[in-house]
């Protein structure tokens, strides 16, 4: 049996099966057990993990919280029932698992925005769940769902298509628990995305709060404390409110700015202007100082529950992350989520109509001169009324068009494509899954639900990115993707989230108290095509050696011809080309860390 390793941790019912599985389970210690004496949580390192009991309850936090163990202790002796756990989440900043015992009963949760997921399978008679979906998956001895890997392959997987990979485990939505008992498992919903109806000056109070509040919750007392800054409106917040943290805390401040090996790239005046005004030691990394993007992409990843399209920039993020480590950082703050939550998607607009329609026309305005959209093309787009499924089942007849940059989108989720070299079959399980599939909205405005959305596909590939850093030292965190922190940006009223002519009106209104006016006249927003076509031209033999006995034609989900084509030639400026090769990586590394699991015969038929 697989043993649990690194921050997995198990958790099993209160009966003769939950124990037997429990006893079997290798690599992880009992954190807590029920009030029966028998094994409730297991886990491979206590590391960020926070425990505490109180009668029949017990409570612990596995991930990034302040809280202490006398803290919850006062909280666990409050539950009287797993539903009151809902105030401990409410209450607790940061990114954790939280889990809830109440007598014979157990809750189980990870974050709304996705950050840290649960999964559960059925084993040897009984459930166990986790906040990975490998664990149950090796206990189950699972084999990879071709049809959900299909799925996989699209440039931008909805969240509400990502299901997990192997068969037989299924995962929790973000913002529900799982509730475990001796008689099964069942889940309840703990968190709902806000009515955007609150105005920008009320938000923007809230924002910088939580905020503050995310940022605080990862620096220590005395700690050393490190945060990417690249000059743009995401980063330079968060490395503002770590300096303020840091020297509340008599904590040390290290930013960390990347060159750019391009002269029309302003992200170095910006940062250099927000230095000027920051303490603590400023490390600058040249272009040569780590790897280009690309390197390395032919390595096999382990550890990640699903593919993770940031592999191409990962021998970088790994090489940054043992830098800052050796200067003694062990937390690495980034501006991850920032666009995700402080700006609303296209499709706002669609919800104006509705809901602020005298708002509508200075914003369709601004959006129609930069998009050169026809008045007409965009009456159409605005009346389109169809639910989620609907328009979800209607994108099975579009996954092979081209997209237009000349027709306005409002959809419920950006225009659903399968990448050129993918077969005719494995587009055919994707339609299938599309026709098939009857989730329900994040919320009833397109835009909260397309910005919700977003959150969580980032949120997935940030939370595998903190794992992998924090192996070699200084682990990334994501301030901005703390549910406190989603909850407060996605409650701000649409038409003020976005204003014509002011760039992030959202981040300038929450940061103006706390940011020098100079570092929040930017306007503009780093564009890395240079990066990309660098680091193609040097590790195209990365692209190569994936192609070489490729899983994914072997599999039957890619053409051969195909896809070296595209592994070959250099993609068009801005197209669809990169995100097509990023998909590439991310899918066939993943499936080349699987050898050891079990294989079956699979198809997509």
């Amino acid at each position: 049996m697989r043993e649990l390793s690194g921050e997995e941790f198990a958790v099993v019912p209160d009966s003769a099966a939950g124990q037997a599985l429990a006893e079997a389970q290798r690599g992880g210690a009992t954190v807590l057990r029920y009030a029966s004496g028998r094994p409730c949580l297991l886990a491979a390192s206590p590391g960020e993990l926070v425990w505490a009991e109180a009668g029949q309850a017990r409570l612990a936090v596995i991930g990034t919280c302040p809280v202490t163990a006398g803290h919850l202790r006062q909280m666990a002796a409050r539950l009287s029932c797993l539903a009151d756990a809902d105030a401990v989440a409410e209450a607790l900043p940061g990114s954790y698992h939280l889990v809830a015992v109440v007598g014979g009963q157990v809750r189980v949760q990870g974050t709304a925005s996705g950050t840290r997921r649960v999964y559960y399978a059925r084993a040897g008679g009984t459930v166990v769940v986790s906040g990975q979906a490998v664990v149950p998956a090796a206990l189950t001895r699972a084999a990879v769902d071709a049809r959900t890997l299909a799925v996989r392959l699209l440039m931008i997987v909805p969240p509400a298509l990502a299901e997990p990979l192997w068969e037989g485990v299924s995962m929790v939505p973000p913002g529900e628990a799982v509730h475990l008992d001796a008689g099964g498992v069942r889940l309840r919903a703990w968190w709902r995305a806000p009515e955007p109806e609150v105005p920008l000056r009320e938000g923007a109070a809230a924002v910088r709060a939580a905020l503050e509040e995310a940022v605080a919750a990862r620096i220590g007392e005395g700690a050393v404390v490190a945060s990417d800054l690249s000059g743009g409106l995401d980063s330079t917040p968060v490395s503002f409110l770590a300096a303020a943290a840091a020297g509340e805390r008599s904590a040390k401040l290290i930013t960390y700015v990347q060159a750019i090996d391009d002269p029309e790239h302003d992200d170095p005046v910006w940062a250099a202007r927000a230095r000027a005004h920051l303490p603590g030691e400023h490390q600058v990394a040249g272009p040569g100082d780590v790897p280009m993007w690309f390197a390395g992409a032919a390595e096999a990843v382990a550890g990640l529950d699903e593919p993770t399209r940031w592999l191409r920039a990962l021998a970088r993020e790994l090489a940054t992350s043992a830098l800052l480590a050796r200067r003694g950082a062990g937390v690495r703050l980034t501006g991850h989520g920032g666009d995700e939550v402080t700006l609303p998607p296209g499709c706002y607009l669609h919800d104006l109509a509705r809901r602020h329609p005298a708002a509508l026309w200075p914003h369709l305005r601004e959006q129609r001169s930069k998009a050169r959209w026809p008045l007409s093309a965009c009456a159409r787009a605005l009346a389109d009324r169809r639910p989620y499924p609907a328009w979800l089942a209607d994108q099975a007849k579009t996954l092979r068009a081209p997209l237009s940059s000349f027709r306005p989108d409002f959809g419920w989720e950006p225009p659903l494509r399968m990448p050129d070299w993918t077969t005719e079959a494995a587009t055919d399980a994707v339609r299938r899954r599309l026709v098939a599939c009857a989730a329900e909205p994040y919320s009833p405005l397109r835009a909260q639900h397309q910005s919700l959305s977003a959150v969580r596909s980032i949120a997935a590939s940030v939370d595998g990115l903190r794992t992998l850093t924090g192996r070699v030292g200084a682990a990334v965190h994501a301030p901005y993707l703390d549910d406190h922190v989603v909850t407060a940006c996605l409650a701000v009223r649409l038409d003020q989230r976005t204003v014509p002519g002011v760039y992030k009106p959202l981040t300038r209104a929450a940061m103006g108290p706390v940011m020098p006016a100079a570092c929040l006249e930017r306007t503009t927003k780093g564009e890395f095509s240079a990066d990309i076509y660098q680091g193609l031209r040097r590790h195209r033999d990365q692209l190569l050696a994936l192609l070489d006995g490729s899983l994914l034609v072997e599999r039957g989900l890619a053409d051969p011809v195909a896809l070296r084509r595209a592994c070959v030639h250099t993609p068009a400026e801005g197209g669809p080309g990169v995100l097509s090769l990023d998909v590439f990586i991310a899918a066939e590394n993943w499936l080349r860390t699987l050898l050891t699991y079990p294989a079956q015969e699979e198809s997509c038929a």
